[in-house]
């Protein structure tokens, strides 16, 4: 039965993330190998050639290693590395491991006609955004748990920024699913690596963690009919705009709100 689930999931990434030229780049967060009781992965990743997502900012430096290993369709050892990408993430995404911190180091698979150095050059470059007032921030867009919680945040010509010269960006939400979110396809040098985010922008950034937080407690209910983390997504920011504008109570009561919410399925905060 796994092995059914494995190979449905494998055909979709197959599928979206080498589609167009038969090779995409795995994206690989290593500052949480130290975190995870599985290793396996790592020791892989060692034998390929990777490039390393280097942040000209001084503070970001040596405190995110991320790394891109190009994957091709016709090679057994990165058809070696792929399978146990898959694995990995999804082994990533049992609830006991999220509670105890292990984190998901399995980003996005990514297509591209990028190389490596210039994909490994944009990801660092829209990682670190400036905003007013505020001054930088590192956007952890390419976290998977990040990613689709963003995507409600930002706005279309903003979407469009981040996933310039980008064919398919390929990722495993919190259920399990794949999800290709489709980039312009270019291949074109930028001039610039803002999104134009505005202090509002950043708070509503700021709540991507409370949204998995949220998440995380649904996830372990046993509810008929239970939403998917995209519907659960959109109706949690509309809800805790309302939430935060209204009352300013502890972590736990946004939690236990937010639950109600998903599990009404509905904005019954505006009855």
């Amino acid at each position: 039965m796994y092995n059914d689930f494995f190979q449905n999931i494998k055909i979709k990434i197959t599928n979206a993330a080498f589609g167009k030229s038969g090779r995409c780049f795995l994206l690989i967060d290593s500052s949480l190998k130290q975190y995870q009781s599985d290793v396996f992965l790592y020791d892989l990743l060692e034998k390929h050639d990777s490039y390393s997502v280097t942040f000209h900012q001084s503070e970001f430096r040596g405190t995110l290693p991320l790394y891109l290993f190009s994957l091709t369709t016709n090679d057994e050892k990165d058809e070696e590395l792929f399978n146990s990408s898959i694995y990995h993430s999804l082994n990533e995404l049992r609830i006991e491991r999220l509670a105890s911190g292990e984190g998901r180091s399995v980003c996005a698979w990514i297509s591209t006609e990028l190389t490596g150095e210039q994909l490994a050059e944009q990801i660092a470059l829209f990682s670190v955004q400036s905003i007013q007032s505020v001054g930088d921030i590192l956007l952890r867009y390419f976290d998977p748990s990040v990613f689709s919680p963003l995507m409600c945040v930002l706005d279309s010509w903003q979407k469009q920024q981040l996933l310039s010269n980008i064919d398919t960006w390929t990722y495993l939400n919190g259920d399990g699913v794949v999800h290709a979110v489709d980039g312009d396809g270019e291949c074109k040098r930028k001039l610039n690596y803002s999104l134009g985010l505005t202090a509002s922008d950043l708070e509503e950034i700021n709540r991507v963690s409370i949204v998995n937080n949220i998440l995380r407690a649904y996830r372990k209910m046993n509810v008929v009919d239970k939403l998917s983390e995209c519907e659960a997504v959109k109706l949690l920011y509309p809800a805790l705009r309302y939430f935060y504008s209204s009352f300013s109570l502890s972590d736990n009561d946004i939690t236990e709100f937010g639950l109600d919410v998903l599990l009404s399925q509905r904005p019954f905060y505006l009855d």
